[in-house]
């Protein structure tokens, strides 16, 4: 049974095919990790070879995806580091590096989509907060 790589684009900034994804150029090569998780694939048109990780905060990663995952929605719901830390069983300094990799990778996939809006009318809400005087 082929696996299925329709999914993935080549990450070549120099290929033709560079963001094409289902183009029918990306090829299933093998699986590779520990666990034989993740997908590695060829570019039909440049020959390159990556992992479904290139180009992503996981690419690199010694953590799980489940454990990133949960890391990043401690912080976007608000929690601190430390409680972060507290909540899910990692050093400060792993939710530090986590915070700063997740956050650069958010905020580039933001400058690529938000572009050329038309934005007709924009809603401000407050945000309220409790200030204690000592």
């Amino acid at each position: 049974m082929p696996i299925d790589v329709s999914d993935l684009c080549c990450v070549n900034s120099s290929c033709s095919d560079v963001g094409k994804r289902a183009a029918g150029n990306v090829r299933f090569i093998r699986m590779t990790g520990k666990r034989r998780d993740i997908r590695f694939a060829r570019c039909v048109t440049c020959r390159s070879e990556f992992s479904e990780r290139k180009g992503t905060p996981m690419f690199g990663a010694k953590l799980p995806p489940e454990k990133v995952a949960l890391i990043g929605q401690h912080l976007m719901e608000g929690n601190g580091q430390r409680k972060t830390a507290r909540l899910t069983g990692h050093k400060q300094d792993t939710i530090a590096f986590w915070g700063r990799k997740l956050g650069a990778h958010a905020k580039n996939f933001h400058q690529e989509k938000a572009q050329n809006l038309d934005v007709r009318e924009a809603q401000f809400d407050e945000m309220w907060s409790f200030v204690g005087k000592k």
